[in-house]
């Protein structure tokens, strides 16, 4: 599971959670697309947010990067 794949399961939309994170909704689209690193602080955030562990959220983050490098975005 991706990044966007956990917002969205979440229900929240990308200004939602960019709001929460405290940054612009294109930053959120970066971590989504796995083209920038979230900050610790913003795993936990996150992770609150989706109703999730930490583990799993940087699991999707990894999942996101992975996809970019593979050019298989969902």
């Amino acid at each position: 599971m991706t990044l966007r794949e956990l917002r969205e399961q979440s229900g929240k939309s990308r200004a939602e959670v960019a709001k929460a994170l405290g940054v612009a909704v294109r930053t959120l689209a970066h971590y989504e697309n796995g083209t920038r690193w979230l900050k610790p602080e913003q795993i936990l955030v996150l992770s609150r947010i989706f109703d999730d562990s930490a583990e799993e959220v940087i699991t999707a983050q990894l999942n996101s990067r992975q996809c970019a490098r593979s050019g298989n975005l969902p």
